[in-house]
């Protein structure tokens, strides 16, 4: 594997940021998870976009397929807007996940690949002795190496 699989120019939030500066950051780079890291750059954490919206939904939404029809919900988008910026105080350390699965530099593609299509947005790209953050690998930069590996 090379590491033209996965990009080594990455965002990556610190435990102490804001939710609101983590949503920022996501808005500009157009991202869905970012990488929580220590002040060596280890990894530590996930801050994963679906996370933080299925916190603004009522209960009734969360019970899956229980519930086809969601119109008798009386949130609107001001109210869900209300609960977002209630949220962007907070720091990234109380929100963030662990971070799993993760992937080292020599991971193979195939791998990288069944990962991302079992429903990860993106994985991070750690050294296997440290956790040291190296890169992040996304659908975008998998298509991008095949393509190029195919010629085009």
């Amino acid at each position: 594997m090379t590491t033209n699989a996965y990009s080594t120019e990455f965002q990556a939030l610190r435990p102490d940021d804001t939710v609101g500066h983590a949503i920022a950051t996501v808005l500009e780079h157009r991202v869905l998870d970012l990488p929580v890291v220590d002040s060596k750059g280890h990894l530590i954490g996930m801050l994963k976009v679906d996370r933080l919206l299925a916190g603004l939904l009522p209960k009734a939404a969360m019970l899956g397929d229980a519930l086809p029809d969601l119109s008798f919900v009386s949130d609107t988008v001001e109210q869900l807007g209300e609960k977002l910026t209630a949220l962007e105080p907070k720091k990234v350390r109380d929100v963030m996940e662990q971070p799993e699965p993760v992937v080292h530099p020599d991971t193979h593609i195939v791998e990288m690949v069944l990962l991302l299509q079992r429903g990860a947005n993106a994985l991070p790209v750690v050294e296997r002795k440290d956790r040291r953050l190296v890169g992040m690998v996304s659908t975008r930069d998998i298509l991008t190496a095949l393509r190029a590996a195919g010629g085009r």
